[in-house]
């Protein structure tokens, strides 16, 4: 059974709005009758759905004054490409019911009928047999709107409309003059082109996504609110994303895996010598088809498949004869452009009747390479129309798939200079990828040639989940990666920086989507577009050769824990190192591979190394594979479910009511706050207003942090509709650096914290909590001076005068002295991470003075374990490092142990002493146990501080460290 009319239009209406009576009407027939979005739809949407309207009458009451104001509104269906059931309608007129707002009726080729004359109460002639009427309605607001005109067979319901419009006239004429704007509640059915950003076909910027939502609102404090409109926004917008996360979790979304393996490989210069095959992720041995260390000749592409015939026939077959004649398109002048042109052709590498190969799960969905330093030569520095060199690595890529090579085909490429950047997809996932972008950007000499800068891919893909024969389609996500080759040396790092910020402007692709401005740049050239940053992606990958430093660039991005040696700096013959490094110049992990991502997707990393048995270059090849978890959702359904929340929340500033928000608890008490220990509070919100409530913590006082450093607030920002209830999370929580400051500080901390309603009032919190002082994340020099352990301190004017410090700290000596008495027969010591629960316990005991209660035997490993792992962490988390920087580089340059020795002049007195009594233990330990100490860990004696230019190499650390163990 179909829903009545007035039911399915409430849907669509917010719960302010009633509707009163709903009709069924179409458009006419004629084009010349069609006004307004009524002859765009008949063009758009098909013969049918487009002539179908519902017209209703609706009423909204003041929630505050008790005024009824009324308006007719007039649906249409959504086309049918969106529309997911047959009660999906839009709005698509809303006419005033007031001023000299009329309908007026006729039969066709007959008289008119003006319905300001019922007011006489005539309407006799809508009891006279009619099979269709039109209706005309002239809105009374606005003489620049046109009246628009409807067919309608449905004589009684229209009676009813009729019947409720002259009331509405009535009621709204008879009242006082209102001291609120009028309809202003119909602003979220008007707003011109308000689609939600979510439906917009160019993604968020990245950049954006990935800081903190109050970090990006108006600048605000305690009674003085900043721009409120604009806050809503951003908190709408941040809120609608969090309620269609929930929407694929609860709903059951699928969900499609996409392999994607990533390398980077500086050539330096050199044509393909060697089998790839570890680089592409597949471990064959195809040595023989390309061997190793032969050059090879730049005139000839055949001498790439040389070896045994019957081991290249499937290589030299078509690739070899055809890859001279691939038609694949580079950079050909000096200026970095944006061009869209892409190359875009298939390295046919098997014959067509090679044998089937099985596909395995390991073998990678999208695979794409980045190359650096392709071309030396003085001529690319000019021009660069050749391809030679792109086919050649190409075929290089495919032969070292060895057989799966038949399963992939190159989708596309793009090159500058010495740049390229090459993506292999599988043959079965061809049709997924589509609306293929290119971008390229010169940095190098004058900041333009193309020796330095970056090229850019973007592909959009679309989920294949869904059976070809449903016409519903899935929401296609958009893949980015960016090949960038910036300036060497350590020296130059300011130019790199300079230099990823200015690539990060210039790389734009052409988004396709005209601009609403005709008068913009370029339009009087060619049709102007909307530019698409490389930010602008669902997931952006991005090669980057030459690490950025101190956070002045690549903010937001991700890293795997870099684990491989350094990847650069490679030298041949007498000059090199058992490693392969060249001796004169110092090895440095140059070649990296980060990436960054929206929360439309998932993306896990599986693995991150360098391939050291690839030796043709300079550098060796790095490569990374990405697990990508991509949504398959219905994108009518998508669509349907974003809009009908925006309605939720749509223009709710404009509303009549003010927000009314109501917190459970002003003041929050944490008691005692103990280092690295979350200590947490919750308070509840709730709306117990009529219109969603948009909330934002800010500042006390201009210019002042929002919350102290020991806090962390789980939800800065939000929004809570009415009736709602959110739980929103405190924790206490004392990291390094604070409890650097705290142990120097008054131990009873108290903050208030503000909460301000957007629209609405300031609602003020007071924290409060006991911080318990700790050993640890102070300095030795501090430590010495401590009368006794550290809990008993009241003040600093307690400390032991510096003339009367003691030798060495009491912490570092107790866990020495028991780890001496107690564990020098336990094996995995400084190996073996201690249990966490121990170690707290331990730390307790170090503070408080208490002697150690372990809640277990001490005989057992795990002990021993904790307490020389808790001395680790103490030392890690010193403000200082035992050894100071300044001594490090001299520290590895010592050869022998009495050099070793003689260095310790140079120490502090109190890092002698800790460093002897640490290493005298460990050198005593070794003499014990038959195998080496693992000295890893204790590196961390000469650990490097925040303010080390360069840091100096842990190996060298470690070799320091031995001279003292031996």
């Amino acid at each position: 059974m179909s829903r009545p009319l007035d039911s399915i239009l409430q849907d669509i209406l917010l719960p302010s709005e009633e509707v009163k009576v709903a009709i069924e009407a179409r458009a006419p027939d004629t084009d010349s009758d069609l006004t307004g979005l009524d002859a765009h739809f008949s063009h758009d949407a098909g013969p049918e759905s487009p002539r179908k309207k519902i017209l209703a009458v609706v009423s909204h009451v003041h929630p505050a004054r008790g005024q009824e104001q009324g308006c007719v509104f007039v649906f249409h269906p959504k086309p049918s490409q969106v529309q997911s059931t047959s009660d999906d309608y839009v709005v698509e007129h809303v006419f005033p019911v007031f001023g000299d707002f009329s309908i007026s009726m006729s039969q066709p080729r007959r008289s008119t009928m003006d319905l300001r004359s019922a007011s006489a109460g005539n309407v006799s002639i809508l009891n006279q047999p009619r099979t269709e009427l039109t209706l005309t309605i002239k809105p009374g607001h606005d003489p620049a709107v046109e009246p628009i005109s409807l067919l309608t067979n449905d004589i009684q319901g229209l009676r009813s409309v009729l019947a409720e419009c002259k009331r509405l006239k009535n009621v709204y004429d008879t009242q006082d003059e209102p001291d609120f704007e009028p309809f202003a509640w119909v602003a979220p059915y008007v707003m011109d082109g308000s689609l939600p950003l979510l439906l917009s076909p160019i993604p968020p910027d990245l950049r954006q996504l990935h800081k903190p939502l109050h970090s990006l609102l108006s600048p605000a404090s305690a009674g003085m609110s900043g721009d409120d409109a604009f806050d809503i926004a951003m908190i709408r917008e941040d809120w609608m994303r969090r309620k269609v996360r929930e929407n694929l979790a609860s709903t059951g979304c699928k969900f499609e895996q996409l392999k994607i393996r990533v390398g980077t490989f500086n050539v330096n210069g050199k044509f393909p010598s060697q089998d790839l095959s570890a680089w592409l992720g597949h471990h064959s041995s195809i040595a023989k088809l390309i061997p190793p260390l032969k050059e090879m000749s730049p005139l000839s592409l055949r001498e790439v498949v040389t070896g045994p015939p019957n081991e290249i026939a499937a290589l030299q077959g078509k690739a070899s004869a055809d890859a001279a004649s691939l038609s694949i398109n580079t950079s050909s002048t000096i200026i970095a452009s944006t061009t869209q042109n892409a190359s875009r052709s298939s390295i046919p590498i098997s014959q067509p009747d090679a044998p089937d190969v099985i596909e395995d799960t390991t073998d990678p969905d999208l695979i794409v390479l980045a190359f650096q330093e392709l071309d030396l030569s003085a001529e690319a520095l000019l021009y660069s129309t050749k391809t030679m060199r792109e086919d050649a690595w190409c075929v290089a890529a495919f032969a070292g798939l060895g057989e799966k090579a038949v399963m992939y085909e190159k989708l596309v490429s793009k090159q500058l200079v010495g740049m390229l950047l090459v993506v292999i997809a599988k043959k079965r996932l061809k049709s997924c990828f589509n609306d293929i972008k290119s971008a390229s950007v010169g940095a190098g000499i004058m900041g333009i040639m193309g020796n330095k800068g970056a090229t850019a891919l973007r592909l959009q893909f679309t989920p294949s989940l869904f059976p070809s024969s449903e016409a519903s389609a899935a929401r296609p996500i958009s893949l980015t990666f960016v090949n960038s080759h910036l300036a060497a040396f350590d020296e130059m790092f300011e130019k790199r920086n300079l230099d990823f910020h200015d690539l990060s402007k210039r790389l734009i692709f052409d988004s396709g989507i005209p601009l609403e401005d005709p008068s913009s740049p370029g339009a009087l050239y060619a049709p102007a577009t909307v530019p698409l940053n490389v930010y602008e992606t669902d997931a952006l990958f991005w090669m980057l050769m030459y690490a950025m430093r101190h956070g002045r660039a690549f903010e937001g991005f991700m890293e795997h824990p870099v684990s491989y040696p350094p990847s650069y700096r490679f030298g041949a013959g007498a000059l090199s190192d058992s490693q392969g490094y060249d001796t004169k110049r110092k090895p440095a992990w140059t070649d990296r591979i980060l990436y960054m991502v929206a929360d439309s997707v998932s993306v896990k990393q599986l693995e991150y190394t360098s391939h050291s048995e690839i030796t043709m270059s300079d550098h060796r090849p790095v490569s990374a594979e990405f697990d990508v978890k991509i949504p398959a959702v219905d994108d009518a359904r998508y669509e349907t479910f974003v809009q009908r929340i925006w309605r939720d929340v749509a223009e709710f500033e404009n509303s009549d009511e003010r927000p009314n928000i109501k917190i459970s608890d002003s003041i929050v008490e944490f008691g005692k706050i103990s280092y690295n220990q979350c200590v947490s509070r919750t308070i509840e919100l709730e709306n117990i207003g009529k219109v969603p409530c948009a909330f934002r913590f800010v500042s006390p006082a201009p210019g002042t942090p929002i919350c102290p450093e020991w806090l962390k607030i789980e939800r800065m920002t939000g929004l809570v509709l009415p009736g709602e209830k959110i739980i929103i999370s405190l924790s206490a929580l004392v990291e390094n650096a604070t409890a650097a400051r705290l142990n120097l500080a008054q131990t009873h901390l108290e903050d208030t914290l503000v909460l301000h309603t957007a629209l609405g009032r300031d609602h003020f919190i007071s924290i409060t909590g006991d911080y318990q002082r700790t050993c640890f994340a102070t300095s030795l020099a501090w430590l010495v001076r401590l009368p006794g352990p550290v809990r008993t301190l009241k003040s600093q004017d307690d400390l032991l005068p510096e003339g009367r410090a003691i030798n060495a700290p009491r912490e570092i000596m107790k866990l020495v002295n028991w780890l001496m008495s107690n564990a020098t027969d336990v094996t995995g010591l400084f190996v073996t991470k201690g249990e966490d629960e121990l170690v707290t316990q331990i730390r307790e005991c170090l503070d408080t003075g208490a002697e150690f209660v372990f809640g277990c035997s001490e005989t057992e490993p795990r002990v021993a374990w904790a307490v020389a792992d808790t001395l680790v962490r103490l030392l890690e988390s010193l403000s200082e490092p035992v050894v100071p920087a300044s001594l490090h580089a001299r520290c590895i340059q010592m050869t022998s142990r009495d050099e070793a020795f003689e260095l310790l002049d140079a120490f502090p007195t109190i890092t002698v002493n800790v460093w002897i009594s640490i290493t005298a233990f460990l050198h005593f330990i070794g003499q014990q146990q038959s195998s080496e100490l693992d000295t890893e860990q204790l590196a961390v004696l000469l650990r490097d501080d925040e303010i080390t230019a360069t840091p100096v190499s842990v190996v060298g650390k470690r070799n320091y460290l031995r001279y003292f163990l031996s």
